[in-house]
């Protein structure tokens, strides 16, 4: 046993806290509760009803109801849980089945060198070019993003791209 586990093993002794027995009567309604309520699986409820044992072990004095607190814990721990995964999202298997596409190692100078020269241009010139080269805006459109009329919107994506040029050069 380590040290900590020790402590913590005889704190719950003064305490008189059989901590076996306290294991035992709880770890099937927690896991019941898991399982039935919530619909986790066996071996994730059992994974949640030993981390929350942990943090009774660790610190039995601040529980003073046992039933209670393993019932609000194990509650609070599936809620958890469920939240948690909710937030993980499959891939499509058209997507899994694909192979990596691959990125020719040939246009990398091109990608610094463009990268490059953005880097050379001022915030409003870079927003220009981005909108109208990688995001596919058309004239009209970064007229109305930047709220500028539609001529002056084409005259500054040709001058950007002109100062790219110069500028890396």
């Amino acid at each position: 046993m380590t040290v900590i586990a020790e402590k913590a093993a005889s704190a719950l002794s003064r305490m008189g806290i059989d901590f076996d027995a306290v294991y035992n009567a709880h770890v099937p309604l927690m896991i019941g509760i898991a399982v039935d309520r919530f619909h986790i699986s066996l071996s994730d409820a059992q994974t949640l009803a030993h981390q929350i044992f942990l943090v009774y072990f660790m610190k039995p004095e601040d529980v003073k109801q046992a039933r209670a607190w393993f019932v609000g814990a194990i509650s609070n721990a599936s809620r958890h849980y469920l939240r948690s995964r909710a937030r993980d999202v499959e891939l499509p298997p058209d997507i899994v089945n694909e192979p990596d596409p691959e990125f020719p190692a040939e246009f990398l100078p091109n990608r610094l060198a463009a990268r490059q020269a953005f880097s050379c241009l001022t915030s409003r010139c870079q927003l220009a070019l981005q909108l109208h080269y990688l995001e596919g805006y058309s004239i009209p459109e970064i007229a109305a993003q930047l709220h500028i009329t539609p001529g002056y919107a084409k005259k500054l994506v040709s001058r950007c791209l002109q100062q790219a040029r110069e500028r890396y050069k």
